[in-house]
């Protein structure tokens, strides 16, 4: 009895969760975002897509999990890939699911470009890019649970709930243009950077049961840092985001920092940032040569806190630059 009530409380809470964040009508809901927002340029913007020297080729890959105290967390992975031409063109693509608790999933995947409009002997990048893809998004309505079984206090999903949907499914087109700048010279100390880009640039209706129309607010995107060489082996970067889609809005501030073990080719990454209203978010990671490993953890601060158990979100990520002849050499980025 115990058991089938704390599993009517799970629903339920997970229920008010999903009300919280996704809104009932139309199931509107705003993109899957990554703490580690860095970590897959080629998400974060399509005019970084090949913005990066002494490689051929990148990949990234990110897995989030929150809301872990629920019965079913909520899933955000993603995997990128994009490549480099003559430090002049870059071409990508990447896909990326967003799983709300098994009851909505979006799925996204497509192409990116990016064209260096700067001299490519220049100690800098300015580039443009656009990203051309697809967003499928499903509501699985049996995951859901409705007034009409709400029965004694608690909700029963075996009762009937009255309920019958013809559509559960949207595929949307998206596209997105960017512009990023970026300094890399490496006699100075100081190198900043900053992007600017515009996705759902269509607003595509995004009506699952097509009751009502819902175009999918533009997402408004601006980021910047600066790499700063404190001394030999030893980078601090303070960095910022905020995006805006809707009524809704992130902004995000922290520091990261990247200290040389001994000279070798590891190197220790860790830091800390701020989500406005959401989360403290500490981050640490392990770089060695090519490839750079890092895990992050979500204090949650909002007011959604009440339905975790103050239990935050688990995040890791890998990214790995590569040559096609097979030669290791001493890989930079744009935030690291």
């Amino acid at each position: 009895m115990n058991e089938k009530l704390n599993t009517m409380n799970a629903k339920k809470n997970l229920m008010l969760l999903m009300l919280a964040v996704c809104g009932t009508s139309v199931v509107r809901a705003q993109d899957g975002q990554f703490s580690q927002y860095d970590a897959s340029q080629v998400l974060l913007n399509p005019a970084l897509t090949g913005m990066y020297e002494n490689a051929d080729f990148r990949m990234a890959s990110s897995v989030r999990s929150q809301w872990n105290s629920l019965s079913s967390a909520f899933l955000t992975t993603a995997f990128a890939y994009d490549v480099s031409l003559q430090k002049r063109y870059g071409f990508g693509t990447y896909v990326n699911n967003y799983n709300q608790a098994g009851v909505v999933n979006t799925l996204q995947f497509g192409t990116t470009a990016a064209y260096n409009v700067s001299d490519s002997k220049a100690n800098h990048t300015l580039s443009v890019g656009v990203n051309l893809g697809l967003i499928y998004k499903k509501v699985n309505d049996q995951q859901l649970v409705w007034d009409a079984q709400y029965d004694n206090g608690y909700f029963n999903s075996d009762l009937p709930s009255g309920e019958s949907f013809q559509k559960g499914q949207r595929l949307m087109p998206e596209v997105a243009a960017g512009l990023a700048y970026r300094s890399t010279d490496g006699r100075k100390m100081v190198n900043p950077y900053g992007n600017f880009a515009l996705f759902h640039v269509t607003t595509p209706d995004e009506s699952i049961f097509r009751t009502e129309k819902s175009d999918m607010p533009i997402r408004y995107m601006m980021n910047g840092g600066v790499r700063v060489e404190v001394m030999d082996d030893i980078y601090i970067i303070p960095m910022g985001i905020y995006m805006r889609q809707g009524n809704d809005q992130l902004i995000n501030a922290g520091l990261l920092a990247e200290v040389a073990i001994m000279g070798s080719m590891y190197s220790v990454v860790g830091g800390a940032s701020y989500r406005l209203n959401d989360a403290i978010v500490a981050q640490i990671g392990l770089k060695h040569k090519s490839a750079m490993y890092r895990f992050s953890y979500d204090v949650n601060t909002s007011s959604l806190k009440a339905y975790t158990n103050r239990n935050g979100a688990f995040e890791f990520t890998i990214s790995y630059f590569g040559t096609h002849s097979g030669r290791e050499r001493r890989m930079t980025s744009s935030a690291f």
